[in-house]
């Protein structure tokens, strides 16, 4: 398996699972290629499968009154799943969609990951820290995309500068919470700042 991936793994949380239970979850995975705004995740459907992002980014969002209000991004490293699904076996709220280029995607279904849980201690205790972490990071979000929108742009550029690069304008001003015409008017307005 791709020592770029595992090396990912173990930067996705603060807990460092050793090299054999990392191996060891990614040989039970299927591979999936996702195409340009393809799903993996759709809204008002059971998916209990968890996921891995090998390539691309997957971006999360719902839709409110017509609306795509974009929650956050994926990146290479990233577990992805339906808490809705996977916890209550209910219909999922956060769609998972491929943003511009192929993204490579490894699969696991729910009950060989609940295996995985009850048979190696040490993955359930990396499992439990990458959802501590998904906890903090929602707590995190809040407090790196606050201010104005020039404030929250500023942020994911400083932050997450991948994310500008790879998503179109449109989903990046859902994800900031301003029109795509706004957002095009701050970017013009930094970099004539910066001329």
């Amino acid at each position: 398996m791709n020592s770029d991936l595992k090396q990912l793994l173990k930067q996705e949380g603060n807990f460092n699972p050793s090299d054999s239970i990392i191996e060891k979850f990614l040989d039970v995975m299927d591979e999936i290629n996702l195409k340009p705004k393809e799903r993996l995740i759709d809204y008002d459907r059971v998916n209990t499968d968890i996921y891995c992002l090998m390539e691309g980014i997957i971006r999360l969002f719902h839709v409110e009154e017509h609306r795509e209000i974009t929650f956050g991004f994926a990146t290479p490293g990233t577990i992805i799943l339906s808490p809705h699904s996977y916890y209550m076996r209910s219909p999922a709220f956060l769609i998972a969609e491929n943003c511009k280029t192929p993204a490579t995607v490894l699969r696991m279904s729910k009950s060989t990951f609940d295996s995985m849980l009850k048979e190696y201690p040490e993955f359930s205790q990396w499992m439990f820290n990458l959802a501590m972490g998904q906890l903090y990071t929602c707590e995190h979000k809040l407090c790196l995309i606050n201010g104005t929108a020039r404030d929250r742009y500023l942020s994911v550029l400083k932050n997450r500068p991948e994310i500008i690069e790879a998503v179109p304008g449109k989903i990046l001003a859902s994800y900031l919470g301003v029109t795509p015409q706004y957002l095009c008017n701050l970017k013009s307005e930094l970099m004539n700042k910066e001329k």
